[in-house]
């Protein structure tokens, strides 16, 4: 079953157009052009693409932060455009953006997660029981009573996490949320993310430059000038070097290594992802040499 379908989706952002030096209106650019693709429900799926692909640009549209000025997107079954079913919608897609800080609005964690049920009304017995619920599954129950300012920004970003996960939603978007993070950081937001992912079966969709992150997807987009230039699993993808490189993105190490040995003549097999399996493939490379 589908979470998200879109079909042909089109944006460009309103801008002003001035007169250029022949006297005519100044070209825009369409942030997206005829994307279309689906997500199902329970997917880890991670979008890349340079800064100024569109992939950031999509992901306001997962829930319905934009419209699309061409084509249609269903979020669960759910036209975006539809204004009637615009808090259904964020209901069910819930956003974690790039900088923490601009998410937490509590002066005390356990405030910050009860923040949105608050807003719509949920009984005081149930915001107790969905708050300690969502601050256990992310892993930082023990801060419930603790300043957001004292945290580190991996933790500030699961307070972020916690929020919308109370929410119940269905799916979570997290928009370069890891781009201000130390590595620390972003380990222990990924693996809270995909611990979700796989243990609730909540659809995760994760946009980043990182392409270690992508290696825990189940399934990759590719963005080049606003359109989806490519897709497939892990394994598909980053054996496609030269869409990569024309997408401005590097392969993770392991691929590269795994790639240059291959290059060098090393019987590497094409999908190789991890450390282990690399060391694997090295080994009977080596054995098969010697027999």
């Amino acid at each position: 079953m589908n979470i998200i379908k879109s079909e042909k989706i089109s944006y460009t952002y309103p801008t002003y157009q001035e007169d250029n030096d022949e006297g005519k209106a100044a070209e825009i650019k369409p942030a997206l052009r005829d994307v279309s693709f689906d997500v199902e429900a329970g997917q880890f799926i991670c979008i890349l693409g340079r800064n100024g692909s569109g992939k950031s640009t999509l992901a306001r549209h997962l829930n319905a932060l934009l419209v699309p000025n061409e084509g249609t997107l269903w979020i669960d079954g759910m036209d975006s455009k539809d204004a009637s079913k615009l808090w259904d919608i964020r209901g069910n897609v819930g956003m974690v953006f790039q900088n923490p800080d601009n998410q937490i609005i509590g002066s005390v964690v356990d405030e910050d997660v009860a923040f949105g049920l608050e807003n719509i009304g949920v009984p005081s017995e149930e915001i107790q029981r969905r708050v300690a619920q969502s601050l256990e599954n992310v892993g930082i129950a023990k801060y419930a009573k603790s300043s957001p300012n004292k945290l580190s920004g991996g933790q500030k970003q699961r307070v972020a996490v916690a929020g919308i996960l109370a929410m119940n939603p269905k799916c979570i978007v997290l928009d370069e949320s890891t781009a201000m993070l130390d590595p620390r950081g972003r380990e222990e937001v990924m693996e809270t993310v995909r611990k979700l992912n796989k243990e609730q079966g909540i659809t995760v969709i994760t946009i980043t430059h990182y392409m270690d992150e992508a290696l825990m997807a189940d399934h990759i987009f590719v963005m080049i000038d606003g359109q989806i230039a490519m897709q497939g699993t892990p394994g598909e993808v980053f054996e496609r070097e030269d869409i990569l490189e024309r997408a401005g993105l590097r392969l993770p190490q392991i691929c590269q290594l795994a790639h240059e040995l291959r290059k060098a003549g090393m019987d590497i097999p094409k999908g190789v992802l991890t450390a282990d399996e690399l060391k694997e493939a090295v080994v009977k490379a080596v054995q098969k040499n010697a027999d």
